[in-house]
């Protein structure tokens, strides 16, 4: 049974004004279907490493592991700011799931 997931990232902004953001959303299909995107906090202009879910969190659905196959799981990261000239830096994502057998 999956019992949560965490996705890390790595990442920087050249300035924060705009509140610039990374969001992230999974998919279980392919890409047919997304989850609700969850966001960072506002980017820092030096490299900070940002958790978005959790160890108890599934991301509103129920997963199993048939969902987790190199067909089937995406994970689509979106760059978000009301300021159109930032420039995003993403140095590392990895996805972490906890499941109990």
């Amino acid at each position: 049974m999956i019992q949560g997931i965490q996705v890390r990232l790595d990442a920087r902004t050249d300035a924060t004004g705009g509140s610039p953001k990374i969001c992230v959303q999974l998919s279980w299909d392919g890409g047919t279907t997304w989850t609700t995107a969850k966001s960072t906090t506002t980017l820092s202009t030096t490299e900070t490493t940002y958790t978005l879910g959790s160890i108890s969190d599934i991301w509103g659905r129920t997963w199993s592991s048939s969902n987790f196959s190199n067909a089937n799981f995406r994970i689509r990261v979106i760059d978000v700011a009301s300021n159109s000239s930032r420039d995003f830096f993403l140095d590392y994502a990895a996805v972490n799931i906890t499941y109990q057998p």
